[in-house]
């Protein structure tokens, strides 16, 4: 391409620089053809946590995921070459990398200008991260609702048609005991389900205002309601968490439950950090879980047990989700279900 032919989409130095007067709110980053940036305005410590000197002379890359980096040079020498655009360059999402490893959701405007001779990329980007969050909760609140109307129409509905049933045919049984066995059954089971509801709606995707919290206090509690028979919990120093304690207490029972369902009476399980300090870990010594199993027993209504609603572990993924954690499932040592939650910061227990 010769350079005294302006290419399409190129603006002059006077436009250009008048573009950053009127975004000096938001994040500019100029590059040139290999990507390595000439210039950073104020704002990119805001949106990327570095100070603009330490990013002028580094690739673009230091502020792009791994994922996102091997498509942006293909994509830059492509219309280098041939000047063919590969995407949009007006207010186009994409994630950036901050400073401390976090991602941050852009809206991004490109440009392209002559500086000393030489052809200049321009980023102007908007952090717009809040606004994508918002978005993808009321995504997830529209999820659940949706499956809150197939609770109520599928699940609830065939066990109300069971009662009504049953019912009917007590009236006219000489001795409608048998049938009252039926009913009662079916009635605890609308309330199981009427229970799941109630806590899925009220775990949501938040949680209240996290305070410091002693998970071996709250496993203990949740273990009073929970715990049956023969079956022993034993709890590891695990220090304190920031999280809050109506919700952790809901996680704790809904595992230790599942632990003495599934594993019995004599079950045993137990509570302890992950190494490190970076979470903690419940399992037990019962059947635990098949590993073909594993990637889909946090889908809302997975279950293998025919009493089961399949709401349980839903419930445990949407509350560390709330706080900021990852669960994920494993084998214990003794064969049984392990449990663990990784991103929590532990501290020192005082309770």
């Amino acid at each position: 391409m010769s350079t005294d032919v302006e290419p399409a989409g190129v603006v002059d130095d006077e436009s250009f620089f008048r573009t950053l007067v009127e975004h000096g709110s938001d994040a500019i980053i100029s590059i040139d053809a290999d990507s390595t940036i000439l210039f950073a305005n104020r704002s990119v410590e805001r949106v990327f946590g570095y100070e603009p000197a330490e990013l002028v002379g580094e690739p673009l890359t230091v502020v792009m995921p791994e994922r996102f980096q091997a498509a942006h040079h293909a994509a830059i020498a492509e219309y280098v070459e041939t000047g063919e655009r590969t995407l949009d360059w007006n207010d186009v999402e994409l994630p950036g990398e901050h400073k401390d490893g976090h991602e941050v959701q852009l809206s991004i405007t490109f440009e392209e200008h002559r500086y000393d001779g030489k052809r200049v990329f321009s980023g102007i980007m908007r952090d717009v991260t809040d606004r994508v969050e918002r978005e993808r909760k009321l995504e997830r609140q529209n999820e659940q609702l949706e499956r809150f109307a197939g609770i109520l129409s599928h699940d609830l509905r065939d066990p109300l048609n069971t009662a009504r049933a049953q019912v009917a045919l007590a009236k006219n049984a000489d001795d409608p005991t048998e049938y009252l066995d039926e009913l009662e059954r079916v009635h605890d089971r609308m309330g199981e389900l009427i229970e799941d509801v109630l806590t899925l709606t009220k775990q949501g995707q938040t949680v209240g205002e996290p305070e410091p919290v002693s998970p071996r206090a709250v496993a203990e509690e949740a273990w009073q309601t929970v715990g049956s028979g023969d079956a022993t919990l034993s709890v590891e120093d695990v220090g304190v968490v920031q999280a809050d304690r109506e919700r952790l207490r809901s996680l704790f029972e809904n595992l230790l439950g599942n632990a003495v369902h599934h594993g019995g009476d004599g079950v045993a399980v137990e509570v302890g950090p992950l190494p490190a300090d970076d979470g903690f870990y419940v399992e037990d010594d019962g059947p635990g879980i098949p590993a073909e199993d594993r990637e889909d027993v946090f889908d809302y209504g997975f279950t293998t047990d025919d009493g089961g609603t399949g709401f349980g572990l839903n419930i445990v993924e949407s509350i560390a989700d709330a706080h900021g954690w990852e669960v994920t499932v494993a084998e214990s040592e003794a064969g049984g279900a392990r449990f663990e939650f990784a991103g929590v910061r532990l501290g020192a227990d005082d309770e």
